[in-house]
């Protein structure tokens, strides 16, 4: 056809043939050609069941077309090259009985295969979203983004999570414009009330929110605006009768969703797992307190001769004391003398029991503000029996900063009279034993290092030595390492076992600075 009707078919971008009432066809334009592959002269002449089967029609079809004199629908229709694909048609019957029927098609093959890949994917995700075992929240976040939208084109804001932090009431009305559209049955079970459906969670995020976790909430805003994939933190949320529960709380923002204003989060609820870390940090406490009883007993005989030292001397001066008052006239500038040496000496008996008292009681930790430098002197003086005893020098490097951590006081002592014990008996067969004890600071960290000079580490032990009940000595339990390594867990630190190039092993604690952390020299 290069002329007349079909030169002008062949403007046409849809696929156009002209048939007979019985099927013939007469024209076919270019379209036709592109779409079933079959060129003009071998098409024309022939009868469309001939070149489409059952594609040519259903009866129904035919039937509206004869009362009608039009039809549209989609039929499969097979292609030269064998392969079938959906062609939308419309056919429309010209004027008379033997006018003849005008047929467009367009090919919506890849279309529909694209509407049932969806349609399946939709239903994988209806089905995801009900069956997943975390709580899921379908979103309404559009009227949020238009409030973003305004404040941003206003210029007013620069710094979202500052903006956020100086205005709490824009907070809460950016959840009580959030909407829920759907929620799964496991939101259900964790946020509803007995007997309740999820109808009553369709409403605004607010009441599910805390004042307390509004940063929380905030600072996911704050990420979707700043271009974030997603966002993730622990926080606190609130079932709808008021308890709360402290929570894992997600949300992602793929920019197909957010375009649309919808939000898809996610929440597991953390109380199982807050118990069994309580549980868990209650019976590492015990078994911390378990040891420093026990190392209490293996130091029994130099606590023993440490109080004798000064309840001999009150003694002692008792009686001198007394040896003065009874001289005529008495010597009471001398007795004066003895009684402050009493005094001092009882004080020194009191600080000695009082700090076993500490270590051996069964407290729940305390963390708070402690120097570094200070624990140190206490292990030493602690230990100050057991030092002389074995004749060990004792050399101390402090900082003069006097860093201060975050941590339990008597835990940390145990830690460091843990390791300071463990380096006196390494240094038994040792001549000129050498305990070193240093702290110090870098990159936001504090450095506690206790050194001796016995043979140190064997290299097959260090994997295993902080392991529970592995030990090296016949007497040991092999649990005095690994509760220590388990306080520094518990205050954000860790312990690292090697050995100095000049012969010993190097135990070094480190841990986090307490924030403002860093006192004044203090003579120590």
């Amino acid at each position: 056809m290069t002329g007349g009707l079909g030169g002008f078919l062949d403007l046409i971008p849809e696929s156009v043939l002209l048939r007979r009432t019985d099927g013939l066809i007469l024209e076919w334009n270019a379209a036709a050609e592109t779409l079933y592959g079959l060129p003009r002269a071998r098409a024309i002449g022939r009868f469309a069941a001939d070149l489409f089967g059952t594609g040519a029609g259903p009866e129904e079809a035919l039937a509206a077309l004869e009362s009608t004199g039009a039809w549209e629908g989609a039929l499969p229709r097979p292609g030269a090259d064998g392969r079938d694909r959906i062609v939308h048609v419309r056919w429309r019957r010209g004027e008379g009985p033997e006018a003849a029927i005008v047929e467009t098609g367009r090919d919506i093959t890849a279309e529909r295969a694209a509407a049932e890949a969806l349609r399946k994917s939709e239903h994988r995700y209806r089905n995801l979203f009900q069956a997943m075992a975390a709580s899921f929240w379908e979103l309404d976040f559009f009227p949020v983004g238009e409030m973003l939208y305004r404040l941003r084109k206003s210029g007013a804001v620069a710094d979202w999570p500052g903006h956020f932090a100086a205005n709490p009431a824009l907070v809460r009305e950016m959840m009580r414009a959030t909407r829920v559209i759907d929620v799964n049955e496991q939101t259900v079970a964790t946020f509803g009330r007995a007997g309740g459906g999820k109808e009553e969670l369709l409403r605004s995020v607010e009441p599910f929110w805390p004042e307390a976790s509004s940063g929380v909430f905030a600072a996911s805003v704050a990420a979707a605006v700043g271009g974030a994939p997603n966002f993730s933190a622990e926080t606190r949320l609130r079932t709808i009768d008021g308890r709360e529960f402290p929570a894992l709380f997600t949300a992602c923002f793929p920019a197909d969703t957010m375009n649309k204003g919808t939000l898809l989060v996610g929440v597991i609820d953390l109380s199982e797992l807050v118990a069994a870390q309580q549980a868990l940090a209650r019976m590492q406490d015990e078994m911390a307190h378990a040891a420093r009883v026990s190392m209490l007993g293996e130091l029994a005989a130099s606590i023993a001769h440490e109080i004798n030292q000064p309840l001999g001397a009150i003694a002692a001066h008792a009686a001198a004391g007394q040896r003065w008052l009874d001289r005529d006239p008495p010597e009471l500038d001398e007795v004066r003398a003895l009684m402050a040496s009493v005094g001092a000496d009882a004080c020194r008996a009191a600080d000695i029991v009082g700090r076993v008292r500490a270590m051996a009681s069964g407290h729940a930790p305390e963390p708070g503000p402690v120097p570094v430098n200070a624990v140190i002197a206490d292990a030493v003086t602690f230990l100050n029996h057991e030092i002389r005893r074995s004749g060990t020098r004792v050399e101390t490097r402090l900082c003069r900063s006097d860093p201060v951590v975050l941590a339990d006081r008597v835990q940390l002592q145990q830690v460091v009279v843990n390791l300071a014990m463990n380096a006196l008996q390494a240094m038994a067969d040792t001549p000129a034993p050498l305990l070193s004890l240093e702290t110090g600071t870098r990159g936001g960290r504090v450095l506690l290092g206790i050194a001796d000079t016995g043979p140190g580490v064997a290299a097959e032990v260090l994997p295993r030595l902080f392991d529970s009940f592995f030990t090296t000595r016949a007497t040991g339990m092999g649990m005095g390492l690994a509760i220590a390594r388990g306080i520094a867990g518990r205050f954000g630190g860790e312990i690292r076992a090697g050995n100095r190039p000049g012969g010993g092993a190097l135990f070094e604690v480190d841990l986090p600075v307490c924030p403002g952390g860093i006192l004044a020299h203090t003579k120590v």
